[in-house]
């Protein structure tokens, strides 16, 4: 997936009260605000509204270091666990992507920012939350369909309150899936397919 394309996608209207405009705003579908029902919607091709009462605009600064760790290790340029695990946290220079904290929780929406020259996190989407439960193993779905072909020794922990990491391609998409100290970090990375475009 371009990124271009996702970020045509992913649109952020001014709703305005007007009679008439929310049949129209209707048929485009709202963001969800479960975390892995909104990397869906975003991150895997789909396309979703974002309103004014359910998003706010954040920074990364803000966030908590927990949460800065398992964006590091998500966004690692290994597949190996156990670099990733080394991961620090980014610095913000290399976050530019637009923010969005969820239904004023913690759950947080990073559009990418194609063109940048920062990395691949900058170009990636995706869905960061605490928590654990079901939105977990929903997660390890996404990065391992087939978790049960995967030998235990290589599955990532079965909670989200330690540091894990894993990774799988799916075509030229990229996804992996991290935590760290109870923060989840969704991403999904689609390389330009120009390599001058990724300088």
């Amino acid at each position: 997936m371009q990124v271009d394309r996702l970020l045509a996608r992913l649109i952020l209207p001014t709703l305005v009260a007007v009679p008439g405009v929310a049949s129209a705003q209707e048929a485009i579908a709202t963001a969800p605000t479960e975390p892995v029902a909104l990397f869906r919607a975003v991150c895997m091709g789909g396309s979703a509204r974002l309103t004014r009462g359910m998003s706010e605009a954040a920074t990364y600064a803000t966030l908590p270091l927990p949460a800065q760790r398992a964006i590091g290790i998500g966004a690692a340029s290994t597949a190996n666990a156990a670099d990733a695990l080394k991961a620090p946290a980014p610095e913000p220079a290399a976050v530019p992507n637009s923010i969005y904290r969820i239904a004023g929780g913690n759950i947080y929406l990073f559009v990418p920012k194609a063109g940048t020259g920062t990395g691949t996190l900058a170009e990636s989407c995706m869905v960061l939350w605490i928590g654990g439960g079901d939105d977990y193993l929903a997660a390890r779905k996404i990065v391992l369909p087939s978790e049960e072909k995967v030998p235990l020794y290589a599955r990532p922990e079965s909670k989200p309150d330690r540091a894990t990491f894993t990774a799988a391609s799916f075509g030229t998409t990229q996804y992996s899936l991290a935590t760290f100290g109870g923060w989840i970090a969704l991403r999904s990375f689609t390389p330009p397919s120009d390599p001058e475009k990724a300088n």
